[in-house]
């Protein structure tokens, strides 16, 4: 599937019992990643915080981390990524 600009990719799930961290990457493949999100709930000391991430072919890139959390442990979510020519918005929804 290729992205392209104006376009949005929607990921809806459910959070599990006990939850550690869920991951989305999207990219073309595990060496070329050009969005890595990481909703980590206890996960390296890390707790309640999403760390954005890119990967091009070398060593993962540097993070931006955000503590506005708004994930919970059985709860549904939507995720949605939306991008323009020179930019990208990335949006979170808990239920």
């Amino acid at each position: 599937m290729t992205f392209m600009p104006g376009q949005e990719l929607n990921v809806t799930g459910l959070v599990k019992s006990n939850p550690v961290r869920f991951s989305i990457n999207v990219g073309h493949n595990m060496e070329i990643i050009a969005l890595h999100f990481d909703a980590r709930f206890n996960y390296r000391g890390d707790k309640h915080t999403i760390v954005l991430n890119s990967k091009q072919g070398g060593p993962w890139q540097e993070e931006q981390r955000e503590s506005n959390f708004p994930f919970e442990e059985g709860k549904e979510f939507q995720v949605r990524l939306g991008t323009g020519r020179h930019w990208a918005r990335l949006f979170t929804d808990a239920r």
